[in-house]
């Protein structure tokens, strides 16, 4: 029998906008259940909140007896084993085949032998008609196709409990059919507990054993597919049977006037509005069966709970509805507050995943290679102009003072300590950590992100400690370049344009520096690069749906990035000072 999963008191909200509150239901194990709503209503956030990818202000999520809303993420991971889920638009990996990524799930969670692993796939890409298409690319095939490929791979390892989000969208009607046909075969086969969110009227009527509906913010009905088909409840029968004459309208508050003039009791008092009264579904639909002759447990037990009273139809408090208890939302510098613990958690949650096997060795030097080819022209063409910059100023100030032949160690010594660890990670959160928090924000709206937690695998160690690791290799291998780079450009500029003298630059700077300048540069790069990589990740996995929102991550990463250098770079340097005593004191 499929896993069980009871929501109690669910509520969510986005700032101010209260999606759905109160929501109370139990998903039968093994059983399909049909979630359907207007569109904006909350569905697929209601999904989500089911396998924690979402949190909810309030409520419980049981699953198996485990509340997902409450346990820590390393929980949830494990938990989410039991899973499989079906997002809206596949959400597959690009740079994976089709073949790979519905064989990515098997490789990463058992221990089958690449021939099993092909056995499997295929048998799985040939249930959903993909058999031929398996060596393509995401990005060459149809969304439709795209669709089949993410129930493939969300059925790839058998798991207990499937959610499935808008299974018809970008499917032809006889891909529909198939694919509904499919589902029940599925969970003839496995017992499998389903949730499937859609539009879909015909869907709706002939696939699952229960049918849920949200509607203004909460849930207006649930319960036996026989009795929800049967009722006389506006919303209900006005959708079903896709009237435009009735509560719904094309907008939330379109949908709030003219429920206020519609008598949910049955009629309409404002007769001048609406042309038809609420009527009930008649007829009731066979139900689909398996063509392979076999038999539901899942049905047989819907049976025996119908028939026995202990599958009721709820029913939402007309009075009630609509009347969401106010959540409070968080001020900005609660706000601001959360949001720096969670760059701290995720900073240090990367520390510790650095030392988890398997090491990614090869994503590692693909990412160090990486940050490198887009960060060394720019680091270098901006270390020359800034050792100049800086030599010809100190070279100034050191003359009017009467102590040129300080110029060196001056210019040495503020180009190692100061200038080339900021320049080389600003360059690093500029250009590669700007792709990185692109890429990840890219894949955070694609659902790649959610769909890896999901197969229980923890994103963090899969893709932060490596781009991470790139960021700090790459500002370690470029500080050493920008301070060569620059010592060389303020020697030039200092003997050439101000007239010193070769041998007292560089004789003042090898009397009063010592091995410790040269460590803090290096460590100072060590630091920045981290902070450069993990704020670049924090904004990439939190990204905001949309191509703008991807914008924003980038923008946000960045300005946030050179924000905590400048902070950093402060202290760590007023620690040196007080702790570290200069050469001759």
């Amino acid at each position: 029998m499929g896993g069980s999963i009871e929501v109690t008191g669910l509520s969510k909200t986005y700032g101010r906008q209260n999606i759905w509150h109160d929501v109370t239901l139990t998903l039968p194990p093994g059983e399909i259940t049909a979630m359907m709503g207007p569109s904006g209503t909350g569905k697929s956030v209601f999904l989500k909140s089911l396998i924690g990818l979402v949190q909810p202000e309030e409520g419980q999520v049981l699953v198996d007896g485990v509340d997902m809303v409450s346990v820590p993420e390393s929980h949830k991971l494990e938990l989410r084993k039991k899973f499989g889920i079906l997002f809206q638009d596949g959400a597959l990996f690009g740079s994976m085949s089709v073949y790979d990524n519905v064989a990515f799930p098997l490789r990463e969670h058992t221990r089958l032998k690449e021939p099993q692993v092909r056995d499997v796939v295929m048998e799985k890409l040939d249930m959903v008609g993909l058999v031929g298409q398996e060596h393509k690319l995401p990005g060459e095939i149809s969304g439709g196709m795209k669709k089949r490929a993410g129930l493939a791979r969300s059925l790839v390892t058998d798991p207990e409990i499937i959610l499935i989000d808008e299974p018809d969208s970008g499917l032809d009607p006889v891909r529909t059919s198939n694919l509904a046909q499919l589902l029940i075969e599925v969970n003839a086969a496995t017992d499998a507990t389903m949730l499937v969110v859609t539009h879909n009227i015909e869907l709706a009527r002939t696939l699952p054993d229960n049918i849920g509906m949200l509607y203004r913010r909460e849930l207006v009905m649930f319960g036996p597919r026989e009795a929800f088909l049967i009722t006389d409840h506006p919303v209900v029968s006005q959708f079903m049977s896709g009237d435009p004459d009735g509560p719904i309208g094309m907008s939330e508050e379109t949908d709030h006037r003219r429920s206020e003039a519609f008598d949910y009791s049955g009629g309409y008092p404002d007769a001048g509005m609406f042309h038809s009264g609420a009527r009930a579904i008649e007829v009731v639909p066979r139900q689909l069966q398996p063509r392979s002759g076999a038999v539901r447990p899942s049905a047989e037990r819907h049976r025996e709970r119908v028939a026995s009273g202990r599958a009721p139809l709820y029913v939402a408090d007309d009075e009630e509805s609509d009347q969401a208890r106010p959540i409070a939302r968080p001020s900005l510098p609660v706000r601001s507050l959360t949001a720096t613990g969670s760059l701290f958690a995720l900073a240090l949650d990367t520390l510790r995943n650095l030392f988890r096997r398997p090491f990614r060795a090869g994503e590692t030097l693909e990412q160090f290679w990486f940050v490198v080819s887009v960060s060394w022209v720019p680091a270098i063409l901006i270390s020359i102009p800034l050792g100049a910059v800086i030599a010809l100023q100190l070279g100034t100030l050191t003359t009017q003072l009467g102590a040129q032949s300080f110029t060196g160690a001056a210019s040495v010594l503020a180009i190692v300590q100061q200038a080339a660890p900021m320049v080389t990670t600003l360059v690093i959160a500029g250009a590669g950590g700007a792709a990185i928090c692109a890429e990840l924000g890219s894949r955070t709206i694609r659902d790649e992100i959610a769909a890896m937690r999901v197969m229980g695998l923890n994103p963090v160690h899969r893709l932060v400690v490596p781009r991470t690791l790139a960021c700090v290799g790459a500002a370690v291998l470029l500080n050493g370049l920008v301070s060569v780079v620059g010592v060389l450009g303020g020697y030039f500029f200092n003997v050439m344009l101000q007239g010193g003298t070769p041998g007292a630059y560089l004789s003042s700077f090898t009397a009063l520096a010592q091995i410790a300048d040269l460590w803090i540069g290096e460590i100072k790069a060590v630091i920045f690069g981290f902070i450069a990589a993990v704020v670049a990740c924090y904004r990439g996995l939190n990204t905001a749906p949309g191509p703008k929102g991807v914008g924003d991550s980038v923008n946000q990463s960045v300005v946030v990035t050179f924000l905590l250098l400048f902070f950093v770079n402060s202290v760590l340097t007023a620690l040196y000072l007080t702790l570290v005593p200069m050469k001759g004191a």
